[in-house]
């Protein structure tokens, strides 16, 4: 085992007690919160695999992550990749689905290894293109360059001229934003190393232009730190928030005055080790009827709220923002499969050493006529999966990560959120057969890093996945589809306690 490695699963063992070591102080008391189970008395929703490819030919078959879908111009796309892949020629890829019964196909082979992102954002009226337009955008490497490239409501393909070339084959994009200012409507895009990038849109040339200058670079840490990953954009309360590693930071708009910079640092989580993306799933949400922002930590999966967001422009050093936690996640799962007669110590060896929990965001999804946020979560055990439980991945022989595609159900119910975990079942959802490097297609989901509500009106929801987690896999990559109906949502006086 390399130093690298002994750092990653060190640095992973460490961060599933990072909320621990946040200040007393900068944290309000936790929201009253239940955890439920449907109406069966289960966990289980039922779904039904999507396949990616039924070709063993395509280089679809060598597809390990579904990383992000994105419904867009009536369709569903997806960004995947063959991270961990054994095949000389690994590459990941934007697949499309054009109706609830036809297959996915793909809409662009990249030379990326990862497509690590893929967005829809609907484009302002005031931006000369009247209503009811969208603007799909991604980025991968494509004619041996890296290019963000972007496309309207229902072209075909990507061109060139609606791209922007990136500086290095090895730049690339983890996540998007967009955001108006100053009669400017704006898509941010987080590249690694480099930091945020701005794309205006020309209102006369209907296409974006970006400004090769970022608006907000980080230096470089120390070796492994990932403090340039951007690992989200969230637009709240008239300001755009992104979050890179461990930091929040907050664009200011318009002319600024001496002393007030682009971007301003207004929050930041303790330190992580090495190879730990910090903050995820940076959301905007509405709480006790204003708008609030959520994030998960890496490694403890918490779940923290900011509410009382500040309005103008905000100075340097001006107070952070104060986080609430409203859900820990690992007592939820060990109550979980508790219900299933599996105990799993709350330390030690067998316990439940790493969550990351809502990937890329907390998608917000009309459940029932109310708003609430689903994200999927992934969970390892330390050292050893417990015997009566189906598991992946082994993370350099520490970390065994479970094989389940589990998800949770946010409802902020007047001012007391209330969480529900769920797990897909169904055909080709049970795990299968004992995992050998690599792993391979239905041996085992591990997680859900997507989700998204279907654009093809039919009242379902569709999932994608799967964490390689520095091991050997080969087409682990997968997608589902449930009801909404399935979800069973219950948050009454049976709801279970914390």
């Amino acid at each position: 085992m390399n130093t690298a490695a002994v750092c990653l699963v060190l640095a992973a063992m460490a961060c599933a007690a990072c909320s621990a070591s946040w200040p007393a102080a900068a944290i309000r008391s936790q929201e009253p919160v239940t955890v439920s189970r449907n109406g069966a008395g289960g966990y289980e929703v039922q779904a039904h695999r999507v396949p990616l490819s039924t070709d063993p030919t395509s280089p679809v078959a060598g597809d390990n992550e579904v990383m992000a879908l994105a419904a867009h111009g009536g369709r569903l796309f997806a960004a995947t990749d063959q991270w961990e892949s054994p095949r000389p020629t690994a590459s990941g890829q934007i697949l499309v689905k054009r109706s609830s019964g036809s297959p996915w196909t793909v809409f662009e082979r990249t030379q990326s290894l990862r497509v690590q992102a893929i967005d829809s954002f609907p484009i302002p009226r005031v931006n000369g293109v009247g209503t009811g337009h969208s603007l799909l955008i991604t980025q991968a490497v494509v004619h041996g360059q890296s290019q963000i490239q972007w496309l309207l409501d229902g072209a075909d393909s990507f061109t060139r001229s609606n791209s922007f070339a990136l500086w290095s084959k090895s730049a690339d994009v983890r996540s998007f934003g967009a955001h108006e200012a100053d009669g400017v409507w704006s898509v941010y895009a987080g590249a690694e190393p480099t930091g945020v990038l701005r794309g205006g849109w020309s209102p006369t040339e209907h296409t974006l232009v970006f400004d090769p200058v970022p608006e907000l670079t980080i230096a470089r840490a120390a070796r492994g730190q990932k403090a340039q990953k951007v690992t989200g954009f969230a637009d709240c309360g008239g300001a755009l928030y992104a979050s890179i590693n461990t930091k929040l930071f907050r664009r200011n708009d318009g002319d600024l005055a001496t002393g007030v910079p682009r971007w301003t640092l207004v929050y930041e989580a303790p330190p992580v080790g090495a190879f730990n993306s910090g903050l995820r799933g940076l959301t905007c949400v509405t709480h006790d009827r204003a708008p609030a922002l959520m994030v998960s930590t890496e490694g403890s999966g918490d779940v923290y709220r900011f509410d009382h967001l500040p309005r103008g422009p905000v100075a340097e050093g001006t107070q952070h923002l104060v986080p609430t936690l409203e859900f820990s996640p690992v007592p939820a799962i060990r109550r979980m499969l508790g219900a299933q007669g599996i105990q799993v110590p709350a330390t030690g060896r067998g316990s439940i050493a790493y969550v990351i929990a809502a990937y890329n965001n907390f998608e917000t999804v009309s459940v029932d006529s109310v708003a609430r946020q689903l994200f999927g979560f992934e969970w390892g055990y330390d050292a050893a999966c417990p015997s009566t439980r189906r598991c992946g991945p082994t993370a350099f022989g520490a970390v065994t990560y479970d094989a389940a595609a589990c998800f949770g159900v946010r409802t902020d119910a007047k001012t007391s959120p209330a969480f529900t975990l769920r797990c897909l079942s169904g055909p080709g959802l049970q795990p299968s057969g004992r995992v050998t490097p690599p792993i391979r297609s239905g041996q085992a989901l591990v997680s859900i890093r997507t989700i998204k509500a279907s654009p093809f009106d039919d009242g379902r929801l569709y999932y994608g996945g799967y964490d390689c987690n520095f091991f050997p896999a080969d087409g682990t990559a997968w997608s589902a589809s449930a009801t909404l109906r399935a979800l069973h949502v219950d948050h009454g006086p049976s709801a279970e306690a914390p």
